[in-house]
This record gives C-alpha cells, structure tokens and sequence, in this order.
C-alpha cells in the first residue's frame, strides 16, 4: 500500500508538469467577507458595447471621472482545456455579475489574491472545487498539505491555489481567478480587458457617475448600473 507521502508525491507529478512556487495559504475557516457597503449601493459595468474588449489604458480614463470609489478591472474568457478563468487586480472586494445584479465575492477558504502573489497563484469557486474535488484532491485528506492545496494545470501550465470564493450562484462560481496579467498571457489578450466595475464613492452618487462615464467614455462603451446582490 502506498504510504500517504507517497501518494502526495504521485498527485503532484502528474499535475506539477511545471514548477508551481510555495504560495501561502490560510488556515481553512479564515474566510474573508468583502467590506461591508452601504444599503442602496449599486456597482456599475463598464464593457464594450458590441461585446468585445476594451483597451487597458481605459482605467486612467475611468478613474479620473469625479466620484469614481474604486474600479475593478477583469478580463473573462476560456482557455485552451476549457477552464473559465477570470483575470483581476488584488482587491479587497471583488464583483462579478449575475443577470442584472453585482454579486460580491467572499473568500470562504484559504485567502484572495494579494499583491505580490506569484503569476501562479489562483483562486478557485466553490462549484468549480466541488466539480473538481477528485482532481484537487479535496476529497481524499491524505493528499493535502497542512497549508495548501495541491498543484493545478490551467493551459498548460502549473498554478498554486491559495483559495476558494463564493457569491452564492452556482454558475457564478464555477470559475477560476487569477492575477490580470496572467489571464492576459493565458488567453492571449496582452493589454486587454473585458471590463471595469466601478464603485461610486456614495450610493448617492451612482446615476451622476454613470452619466459622466458615458460621456467620458463615449458611445462604444456600455455603462450598466447593477443592483449588489446579497446571499
């Protein structure tokens, strides 16, 4: 029978076709909550009109309208072993939408993305670990370290998770997080964006901001007032 060090090793050779750097990982249960928002606080969208991407040097522009809060920048798309994966800025809160609402994701496992994370570091949904359990080791205790999940292959290439993230929908979080400028690499859009979400400084402040970003922004971009969800 193999010994559980054994079987620990065999796991992550057959994933680790690659280095995959030592990345902390938190205690399970150090679940981290985004911030806590005033009521009535809507996060906007920014995204191409006709469905396509926008140009990184768009942030600066975003970010200079008065009573912009924070802008969340992210790029979305499928690599080449269908892996959705969704590239971000670290932040402290990060939305994604869900029809006409901004769900905001909450870190129930390990940590979010820091800055200074290696380019290997990612963070996976909670569906997606559930439809993944076999082969991320979740269901077998013996393959997992004391402080971190084993290696996982993206595109080729090995990542290290550091977390796992909820909203609440299932779809929602049957994705994968990764630092922007490695889903820019693995998806072959360097300098690209698929959008911004934007936080205006108050609740009160939001039809005003979004005014402004139209006409900063001009008529190919879309601006979307959304709904915070809860769950």
């Amino acid at each position: 029978m193999l010994t559980k060090k054994a079987i620990r090793f065999l796991f992550a050779s057959a994933l680790a076709l690659t280095v995959v750097p030592s990345l902390s990982f938190r205690e399970a249960g150090a679940g981290q909550a985004p911030p806590t928002v005033p009521r009535g606080t809507m996060i906007i969208q920014v995204r191409a009109r006709d469905g396509g991407l926008l140009p990184e040097g768009i942030r600066a522009r975003i970010r200079g309208v008065q009573n912009v809060g924070r802008a969340e920048s992210y790029l979305e798309g499928v690599t080449t072993d269908k892996v959705r994966v969704i590239g971000v800025e670290p932040a402290s809160a990060l939305h994604f939408r869900s029809g006409n609402e901004a769900l905001a994701a909450t870190i129930i496992q390990g940590r979010g993305l820091e800055a200074g994370d290696a380019p290997e570091a990612v963070v996976v949904g909670k569906t997606f670990a559930q439809n993944n359990k076999t082969a991320l080791g979740l269901s077998i205790p013996a393959m997992l370290t004391k402080d971190h999940f084993p290696p996982i292959i993206i595109g080729g290439q090995g990542f290290a998770i550091v977390g796992i993230y909820a909203t609440g929908d299932s779809k929602t979080d049957d994705k994968v997080l990764v630092l922007l400028p490695t889903a820019q690499k693995l998806l072959s859009q360097p300098g690209r964006l698929s959008g911004v979400y934007v936080t205006p400084a108050s609740p009160a402040a939001t039809d005003q901001v979004a005014k402004d970003l139209r006409r900063a922004l001009g008529d190919t971009v879309e601006v979307t007032p959304l709904a915070l969800g809860q769950w």
